[in-house]
């Protein structure tokens, strides 16, 4: 076991020696591979940020429902007990036609009017609350409820919805096309620097052969080069996030001030931090170990 540390510990120790080396090369590879990897990461970020306005807006997704004139209690209590069960509904309320009447009288101007009334034009309703925003649940609860005894009307603006799903959709398929797409452009940064790499310590490498080193003691210096690359660009990827979130939340706010609200992008947390950093490390240790199999082995047999 020791013996295993103590290779690993030189291994590491010459990596981190060949980058203090060459200081300004590892750092422009770094910035490199940090650009890639920040655009998902800034992407993430948003769509994150608004899944919290997606929320507020699935509380204020309502679909009203307006029973017909003179509806038997008995009809009225199966309509309830069929919204209880709804998985579809978070939350529904009745309100009685007495006092949806009461509360348009406090709001009206218009009092000469509703005293000239001899009945109650308006309604018993259930207003409710939805718990999803997939159009098609909301298009199938809807149908539902119109097929419903006592029901006389069901109100719901759902364009909305669909267009609010789509954007999101097409987010998350722009984020994973992102990833993908980037995810091989750190893969052949990282792996075109091993390969240079190779060639520039190809004397040195024949030199070790011919003395007995392993092939595992050979690679292992360059898988180490590869999960470090990956690392430090994750960790840039991470600092231009940060900038790019922060210099933006700043028209944001301001923006966000004239609708009287608050709101602003995420800053990343420290699962994003994690994420970022393993990921990247494993590419890194990958293409590394690829670039090593196919270039150093084959020169050297």
């Amino acid at each position: 076991m020791s013996t295993w540390l103590i290779q690993q510990t030189q291994a590491l120790r010459l990596v981190l020696s060949r980058f203090r080396h060459n200081l300004l090369s590892t750092v422009f590879i770094s910035l490199a591979i940090a650009v890639s990897l920040a655009l998902p990461v800034i992407v993430y970020l948003v769509l994150d940020s608004f899944s919290g306005v997606t929320t507020t807006l699935k509380s204020e997704s309502n679909i009203n429902i307006f029973l017909e004139p003179n509806i038997d209690h008995t009809v009225r209590d199966s309509i309830h007990n069929i919204l209880a069960s709804h998985t579809t509904i978070e939350s529904f309320i009745f309100v009685p036609k007495e006092k949806a009447l009461e509360q348009l009288a406090q709001t009206t101007a218009n009092q000469n009017i509703l005293a000239g009334l001899d009945h109650n034009p308006l309604p018993d309703a259930f207003f409710i609350q939805l718990s999803t925003l997939d159009s098609q649940s909301i298009s199938a609860l809807t149908e539902q409820l119109r097929t419903m005894d006592g029901v006389a009307e069901v109100q719901i603006d759902n364009a909305w919805l669909k267009r609010l799903n789509y954007l999101l959709t097409i987010g998350k398929k722009a984020m994973f096309v992102l990833v993908i797409l980037l995810g091989f452009a750190v893969f052949a940064v990282i792996g075109n620097t091993i390969r240079m790499q190779i060639l520039t310590q190809q004397e040195e490498i024949e030199v070790s052969q011919l003395i007995g080193a392993t092939k595992s003691f050979i690679r292992r210096p360059f898988l180490y080069a590869g999960a470090a690359y990956g690392m430090i660009g994750g960790l840039f990827a991470l600092l231009i996030s940060s900038g790019v979130i922060l210099l933006f939340n700043q028209s944001i706010s301001a923006l966000a001030s004239e609708y009287q609200t608050q709101f602003s992008l995420h800053l990343p947390d420290f699962n994003v931090f994690l994420t970022t950093c393993l990921t990247a490390m494993i590419i890194g240790l990958l293409s590394a170990y690829l670039a090593v199999s196919k270039s150093l082995f084959k020169s050297i047999n």
